[in-house]
């Protein structure tokens, strides 16, 4: 019998689809809103009863200032703005509310929600079920472990390869040439995703890259091309860009293995918490689901 698979959720995204997702209309008894608890609850309470996720673990973002990746270069995500005191207030909530639950929830000040599953995922005994529309986790892709995106369906390694014409684990390499708006990684001047990814596919990571500067002509780079040019004067922004771009498989997070399975939780914190939020009467069927086993 094939190992039930370990759902590794980004809880930030599913977090932000919600809140910008359900309409503002629900406040808790001091009127502060919390729509976004709302919606990622539903979220949550069906991956953890109507899927039967029995192994699950939900990651979270508490680093937009303070990665590693923004001591290495301090425009990474800059362009985002903070958020406000309401977001950071539901945000916490979805948190103490997934670990109520008897979900693992991880977080660092200093790596991502994606290096937290990455990291994960490397440890895993089991299949993996990413779940996020974070492209950057594409790199993950391998037998066993697939990416289930709310927007663009169900990734496996042999459908990237088919997509871009080299291995999932070169993703970064690919991203860092062409680079990456939504993390504002410019990548190199010129290099569009079509040319990146036919010097990905024909040469390998950006070492094999630069060492085969002769071949470049026979994917279309010209030897005394602008393109050619603005590779190399920034062959060291793509190096700097790549190591944004490389997901961290050893971040410092602890647990024991047994704690990627849903446990018991805290019912009674569960239901308070929902209650302080003013949405207990929408989550009366989820929680005695939960009281039920």
């Amino acid at each position: 019998m094939s190992k039930e698979p370990i759902h590794l959720v980004d809880g930030s995204i599913y977090f932000f689809r919600a809140l910008f997702g359900v309409p503002d209309l629900f406040f808790d008894g001091a009127g502060k809103a919390v729509n976004g608890v709302k919606g990622y609850l539903h979220f949550l309470f069906g991956l953890v009863h109507d899927q039967d996720a029995r192994y699950l673990v939900v990651a979270f973002d508490e680093s937009l200032t303070s990665c590693f990746r923004n001591d290495l270069y301090p425009a990474y995500k800059a362009h985002r703005p903070l958020p406000d005191e309401n977001i950071k207030y539901q945000f916490k909530l979805c948190q103490r509310l997934t670990a109520s639950l008897g979900v693992l929830t991880l977080a660092h000040p200093r790596f991502e929600a994606d290096d937290i599953m990455a990291t994960v995922a490397a440890r895993a005994r089991r299949p993996v079920r990413l779940l996020s529309r974070d492209k950057d986790l594409l790199q993950l892709l391998r037998p066993g472990v697939t990416l289930a995106s709310p927007v663009s369906g169900v990734a496996t390694e042999s459908q990237f390869h088919a997509q871009f014409g080299f291995p999932p684990a070169l993703y970064p390499d690919y991203q860092a040439l062409q680079g990456d708006s939504v993390d504002n990684i410019p990548g190199v001047p010129g290099v569009g995703p079509k040319t990146a990814a036919r010097l990905v596919a024909r040469f390998g990571g950006l070492e094999a890259i630069y060492a085969n500067r002769s071949g470049w002509p026979e994917v279309g780079v010209g030897a005394q091309s602008r393109v050619a040019q603005r590779l190399l004067a920034h062959r060291a922004d793509a190096m700097l860009f790549r190591q944004l771009t490389r997901l961290h498989r050893r971040a410092p997070v602890r647990y024991p293995a047994s704690a990627t399975r849903v446990g018991s939780g805290s019912l009674d914190g569960l239901r308070r918490g929902i209650e302080r939020a003013g949405l207990l009467r929408h989550f009366a069927g989820p929680l005695a689901r939960v009281a039920s086993g």
